[in-house]
C-alpha cells in the first residue's frame, strides 16, 4: 500500500470521547494513531457525523475533527482550527471605545479631541 498521508501518523492507541453537536453528552473511542494533521479513530459504533469534538483528558485536549474516511467503526479525521476565537482575558463584553479614523484628532491640554472647524 502506498502511504499517502503528509506526515507519519504516531501510534497512541490512547482513550479519547467525542461529542456531537446534536447529540448530548460524549462517546467512548480509541484514537489508533495521531499526527498533526488529523487522528484515526475508532468506535463500538459507526459514525454518522461530518464533524465533531474530540476530547482527551476530561476536555483538557480539545479537536475539532472532520471525517475524511469511513470504514466499518473506523474513520480517519483531519483536525480543524477553531470556529471562534476565544476571548480576551480583559473583554467584559461591554462594547469597546472606537476611534474614527476619519477625523483628524488634536492635542489640547494632554486630552485627544476631534479637531473642531471653523
Amino acid at each position: 500500500m502506498i502511504e499517502r498521508r503528509a506526515m507519519k501518523r504516531i501510534p497512541i492507541n490512547r482513550a479519547a470521547r467525542l461529542s456531537f453537536g446534536e447529540i448530548h453528552g460524549t462517546h467512548p473511542c480509541l484514537v489508533r494513531d495521531i499526527n498533526a494533521l488529523g487522528a484515526r479513530i475508532s468506535t463500538p459504533y459507526y459514525i454518522f457525523a461530518d464533524e465533531f469534538v474530540l476530547s482527551f483528558d476530561g476536555h483538557s485536549g480539545i479537536f475539532y475533527c472532520r471525517v475524511v474516511w469511513k470504514k466499518e467503526t473506523l474513520c480517519g479525521v483531519l483536525f480543524l482550527l477553531r470556529r471562534r476565537a476565544p476571548k480576551a482575558a480583559n473583554d467584559s463584553g461591554a462594547p469597546a471605545n472606537v476611534v474614527r479614523l476619519d477625523r483628524r484628532l488634536v492635542c489640547r491640554g494632554g486630552v485627544f479631541s476631534p479637531e473642531v472647524s471653523t
